[in-house]
């Protein structure tokens, strides 16, 4: 942590949207969530203004995000081959992941900032599957703006003991994680069922339909024969 602090101690500002730029692309040894207690520590000791602490945060976050969603997007296939996504998704695991994405991604992209671990898959196969960059940018701000402002506080209220600050964050992870997890398998339940259900729909649809024309077929056929069951003599080719 006073790692953190020093590097944040000049510009606390724009340093911590450079240390979250790199944070969201993996890069330093520490989380997102230290930096953003740093910034609020500031905020305690009159460095930088609350309001501006998130502003800096959030906007650092987007940033980072925004790489990596550009990264997936640009890369194309060989975004599967790099170890992130190579040791999460084989072949068919890849597939399988793809197709869910195309109809959960909405709902992917918003619960991964609150699933560490899945953030940057969902972030790169959300830019390498298309999403737009409009709406992948919207539901990364809302997913930020639910978790900045509460840490930069922490930071800034247990400025005399980040590591208790940084304890509660940690504390609150896992059922932040377990939350996140259980709405997401949730919403991926509820819209699997729904897709079951106008299926069924569909297909008890076109087997009506289908017996429907099978009995004009039939009254068509007993309409075209005589009492004894044999078809009228066919006038077309006499003569007149």
């Amino acid at each position: 942590m006073e790692s953190i602090l020093s590097l944040l101690e000049q510009f606390p500002g724009p340093a911590a949207f450079g240390l979250l730029l790199l944070c969201g692309l993996g890069l330093p040894p520490w989380s997102e969530e230290l930096v953003i207690l740093g910034s609020g520590y500031f905020v305690a000791q009159g460095g930088i203004h609350y309001y501006a602490a998130v502003a800096w945060c959030w906007a650092g976050i987007l940033a980072g995000d925004s790489v990596i969603y550009f990264l997936g997007m640009t890369a194309g296939e060989r975004v599967y081959n790099w170890p992130i996504l190579r040791r999460h998704l084989g072949l068919k695991q890849r597939a399988r992941f793809n197709r869910r994405f195309t109809r959960e991604g909405t709902k992917a992209v918003f619960l991964a900032r609150f699933i560490p671990g899945f953030r940057m898959v969902a972030y790169l196969v959300a830019g390498n599957l298309g999403m737009r960059y409009w709406k992948f940018l919207l539901l990364d701000s809302i997913g930020a703006l639910l978790t900045v402002p509460v840490s930069v506080a922490l930071g800034w209220y247990f400025a005399e003991n980040l590591d208790q600050a940084g304890a509660i964050l940690r504390a609150w992870e896992i059922p932040l994680m377990v939350l996140g997890g259980s709405i997401f398998a949730l919403l991926l339940w509820r819209s699997g069922w729904k897709r079951r259900s106008r299926l069924r729909s569909l297909m008890h649809l076109r087997a009506q339909r289908r017996q429907k024309r099978s009995d004009r077929s039939a009254d068509d056929g007993l309409a075209g024969r005589k009492p004894d069951g044999r078809r009228p003599p066919d006038d077309s080719g006499s003569s007149g």
